[in-house]
């Protein structure tokens, strides 16, 4: 019998939170593969920008090179310490529109588990209701290839439910 195969979405600030949740959930071996996504849509609308107020189509060169090195560096510093909370597992790294990006690496990864947390914590506010799943999280349960396993962050409040 195969190993389960679990692929964990990290976004800057769910490391914590998706290695709480694996190790609790997941009492068998696992094959964990870690991913990041280089969210493309900010380059994309800057170049937008630039050509709507018909400047040239893109950054110069060298800023360009230097944004994709901070990409590359910061999506390194995550899957680094992905690492040290899930040691062992693989370490995977993409640049595109993040929620196309899970769902694809989902299945060519032939992933049987994906886990998400519902939306960054930025700010450390956890929020109820319509917006508490935010538009990568709601894509992917839409789309996915696999069962998903969504992390809510821990609530620091007691909301009522509403009736």
């Amino acid at each position: 019998m195969c190993a389960m195969r679990v692929l964990c979405c990290l976004d800057g600030t769910n490391v914590e939170q998706i290695s709480k949740t694996v190790s609790t959930v997941l009492k068998t071996d696992a094959v964990l593969g870690l991913l990041y996504v280089i969210d493309s849509a900010p380059h994309e609308e800057l170049d937008r920008r630039r050509e709507r107020f018909l400047r040239h189509s893109g950054p110069l060169l060298r800023r360009q090179e230097q944004m994709q090195q901070a990409d590359a560096s910061t999506a390194q510093d995550i899957l680094d310490e992905g690492d040290r909370y899930l040691p062992g597992s693989e370490l995977l790294r993409r640049t595109g529109r993040p929620e196309r990006e899970i769902v694809n690496c989902a299945a060519e990864w032939a992933a049987d588990l994906l886990v998400i947390c519902s939306h960054a914590q930025y700010n450390q506010v956890s929020e109820i209701g319509p917006k508490s799943v935010g538009r990568v999280a709601r894509f992917v349960l839409d789309h996915a290839p696999c069962a998903v396993l969504l992390v809510r962050p821990p609530s620091v409040h007691n909301f009522p439910i509403p009736r």
